[in-house]
């Protein structure tokens, strides 16, 4: 079962990289490929999920160090002549969280309309939408590490 599912996902694969789009499942996937494809000890699943939950995780601790960051040390009004009026920092990550909803909206979109590329018959398409997102958090967390934490 498991070689058959290994070359079912070789060959998806393989006609897959005759046209113009490559995949690329990386290490992290391929390694919970490795495991039973169910069972009570982990298997795939759980490996693939526990990936996603990680990647997840580590972009949440990004934005909970930037949180972190910018509420201590913008904590002056919006308006200069508004002392009681909004602070930066509120209104900053008023338009943070809404930007952040949405990427989350688009990522999934994203990694959805790239995993039907292979086709729904393919059984990496799950495999290729977990692998994508996974990027996209891994992404996303240096993007802002690099624009807030410096």
């Amino acid at each position: 079962m498991k070689i058959l599912r290994i070359s079912l996902l070789t060959v998806s694969l393989s006609i897959c990289s005759a046209g113009a789009v490559t995949f690329n499942l990386g290490k992290n996937i391929q390694q919970c490929l490795t495991l039973p494809a169910d069972g009570d000890k982990k298997n795939q699943t759980q490996c693939k999920n526990e990936l996603k939950e990680k990647s997840q995780k580590s972009l949440e601790e990004t934005i909970t160090k930037i949180k972190k960051l910018i509420n201590n040390n913008y904590d002056t009004p919006y308006h200069l002549n508004d002392p009681e009026g909004s602070e930066i920092k509120d209104l900053f990550w008023e338009r943070f969280n809404k930007s952040q909803q949405l990427w989350i909206a688009s990522r999934n979109e994203f990694c959805a309309a790239s995993a039907l590329l292979v086709g729904e018959w393919a059984a990496s398409q799950d495999d290729l939408q977990t692998q994508c997102i996974i990027n996209q958090n891994n992404d996303r967390e240096q993007l802002l590490k690099a624009t807030y934490i410096k």
